[in-house]
C-alpha cells in the first residue's frame, strides 16, 4: 500500500498576512490518504526557518525537533511538492503501518489512539 498528499493547509498563512520566506515558522496540515481508496487523515508538521528556530529558542529555551521541517527559506510550493514526493515514495502492508511511516514526517491525527 501507498500513499498520497490530497491536499495541504498552511494554517497560519490563512489570513493572508506577508511572510518573511527568510525569517518565518508556520504550521502545516498534510491530509493524506490511501492511493487506492477514498479518504484521508491529517498530518501536521511545523515548517521554520534557522533564524525563527534561533527566536523560538530565545522565548522556549527546549523543543522538541519532531515534527519540524527545517528550510534555509520558505517556499510554500516548493514545500508541499517536496513532502508529497516524500510521501508518495513510502510503503507498507496496511494503512495503520503507512501512516506511522508518515508520522514519522508529521504528527498523525490518530497517533495517540490505542
Amino acid at each position: 500500500m501507498r500513499a498520497r498528499v490530497n491536499s495541504f493547509r498552511w494554517v497560519d498563512l490563512e489570513d493572508g498576512r506577508r511572510v518573511d520566506r527568510t525569517h518565518a515558522c508556520e504550521l502545516l496540515e498534510m491530509y493524506v490518504g490511501p492511493q487506492d481508496g477514498p479518504g484521508d487523515e491529517q498530518f501536521s508538521l511545523t515548517v521554520c526557518t534557522p533564524s525563527a528556530l534561533a527566536e523560538q529558542l530565545q522565548h522556549h529555551p527546549y523543543l522538541i525537533g519532531r515534527h519540524w521541517l527545517l528550510v534555509s527559506e520558505l517556499h510554500p510550493d516548493r514545500v508541499t511538492a517536496w513532502l508529497a514526493d516524500r510521501v508518495a515514495v513510502l510503503e507498507a502492508p496496511t494503512w495503520g503501518e503507512l501512516a506511522a511511516k508518515i508520522g514519522r514526517i508529521g504528527h498523525w491525527e490518530f497517533e495517540d489512539y490505542p
